[in-house]
């Protein structure tokens, strides 16, 4: 939303009136206006202890790990949190391996501890992928975390879920 320029909004950033939105710019009057609201962080550095993009304090990374070959599938083994910053790693993961597999991907969300829409959408994407190619896509998933995302978008009866991966390794999907 772009406002007019308005010399009496000492409130407004002179970036909001202008539509930038993320970039910050305060006149010397608006940041003497805004002092004890805003807190005390240069906008250049951040804050000491901050935790980086894609990490959450006390959780490991989004890891995607590759076992090819077991039962004529490849076994993707995801482990972490999966939410917006992750969700990349978790996209390069499963499409670097769909084209290499002649027979079935299974994805093992077994180790997620969050699955945001991201995450669902990259599934989707994946299994899309999976169907044009002919291969098989299936997941396996059994926490909380990982099935009410899947059944409130309805993508739990569109993939081929499991519960194991004992049984997501007899899975006859493709």
């Amino acid at each position: 939303m772009i406002l007019p320029e308005r010399s009496t909004s000492a409130a407004v950033p002179v970036a909001w009136r202008r539509g930038l939105g993320f970039h910050l710019h305060f006149t010397h009057r608006e940041e003497d206006a805004m002092t004890g609201v805003l807190p005390s962080v240069s906008p250049d550095r951040r804050q000491a202890g901050a935790v980086p993009p894609g990490l959450r304090r006390g959780r490991a990374p989004l890891t995607v790990t590759a076992h090819p070959g077991v039962a004529s599938a490849v076994v993707l083994t995801v482990c972490g949190e999966v939410d917006l910053y992750t969700s990349l790693v978790l996209r390069d993961g499963l499409l670097a391996h769909l084209p290499d597999t002649s027979a079935r991907v299974v994805v093992d969300l077994t180790g997620v501890g969050f699955f945001a829409a991201a995450g669902i959408a990259i599934l989707a994407t994946a299994r899309q992928a999976a169907v044009a190619a002919g291969i098989g896509f299936c997941v396996v998933a059994n926490s909380r975390a990982v099935l009410l995302p899947l059944r409130i978008t309805g993508l739990d009866r569109v993939l081929d879920l499991h519960p194991d991966l004992a049984h997501g390794l007899r899975c006859q999907s493709g």
